[in-house]
């Protein structure tokens, strides 16, 4: 998955004086949608064993790509290892059991929950197979199997075949919550994650990598992010520039442009981006001017950038122990 878009500017970042970064700040849960009484508490819909990390990880809620592009995601795209089992993130009633219209030959099961008088709904889509017992209006239980996580593959590029990967797309709905957008229900399953899932949910988030991070980097990101838009990371240790903006014009093309900064805020190189970012360990960024290319890697946990870039003509770095450290906000 690369991308690249055209190219401008100026001269190269000055050096900066290594520092060292203090703890990553802690970003907080986003609130509950409603302060309707009657919380769902869910579980992942999947089990610590089954998940993966081939392609993404996870893909976060409200990130906008061309699919997305009108409303952003509805929830969390979840990786599975091949023949791995979509579970029940709560107890509930089966809803529905249907084709999926994204994913020929796949279905969608949709479990209803009833909290009180608060009305929740959980989908799980691409499954290649769902379990007998799963049918409308079966009860069933938190963790109960649905069936499994359907197949999909990487495209071939460069005479190199595609990877495999299984993956769900989970979505809660949340009905006391409206917004005049698609799926204007939709919430991030994040503020409902029981303990043992946030601390599960915490330990995948920190290995994902997905195409957008570096704009909308969040396991919850806004839905109604407004086109273009932009995200500065600052330096909290290292020797790279002072802060990097990334800037992504609309949310049909996932092209990226950036701008190395000095202290005072300055522009001193602008140019496009290119990544791999399902590069394994880390992957891949080239920053790419009219005076040089910048090749290195990078890793991406909310908050926290750590970017490890070379001079050129020198080799794309092997790991990050001498990256900088940058931040951002939410």
């Amino acid at each position: 998955m690369a991308m690249m878009a055209v190219a401008c500017v100026d001269q190269k970042p000055p050096l900066a004086p290594t520092a060292v970064a203090g703890p990553t700040p802690p970003v907080a849960t986003p609130p509950f949608p409603t302060t309707v009484p009657g919380v769902l508490a869910v579980a992942l819909p999947i089990d610590r064993g089954d998940a993966a990390n081939a392609i993404f990880g996870i893909a976060p809620f409200g990130y906008h790509s061309a699919d997305h592009a009108a409303g952003g995601h509805t929830g969390w795209d979840i990786e599975y290892r091949i023949g791995g089992i979509v579970r029940a993130a709560a107890a509930g009633t089966v809803e529905s059991v249907d084709p999926d219209p994204l994913n020929a030959g796949r279905f969608i099961v949709q479990i209803e929950h009833i909290i009180g008088e608060h009305h929740y709904r959980t989908t799980y889509t691409n499954l290649v197979s769902v379990n007998a017992d799963i049918a409308p209006p079966e009860v069933v239980r938190a963790g109960q199997p649905i069936g499994q996580a359907g197949t999909q593959s990487t495209p071939a590029t460069r005479g190199t075949p595609g990877t495999a990967y299984a993956m769900t797309h989970f979505q809660l709905d949340d009905f006391e919550y409206y917004r005049e957008i698609p799926n204007p229900n939709a919430v991030s399953p994040e503020p409902f994650l029981t303990a043992d899932a946030k601390s599960f949910f915490d330990g995948l988030w920190s290995n994902a990598a997905y195409l957008h991070e570096l704009v909308e980097p969040f396991p919850t990101n806004p839905r109604d992010l407004r086109f273009p838009t932009s995200r500065i990371w600052t330096r909290a240790g290292g020797d790279g520039p002072a802060g990097i903006r990334f800037i992504r014009d609309n949310a049909t093309s996932p092209a990226l442009q950036y701008h190395l900064l000095a202290e005072s805020g300055t522009v001193i190189e602008s140019g496009d981006v290119a990544l791999n970012s399902t590069a394994r360990p880390y992957p891949f960024i080239d920053l790419i001017s009219t005076t040089a290319v910048h090749i290195g890697i990078y890793d991406v946990v909310s908050n926290e950038l750590r970017l490890s870039l070379t001079t050129p003509g020198s080799q794309r770095p092997l790991d990050l122990s001498t990256a900088s450290v940058y931040r951002t906000t939410k």
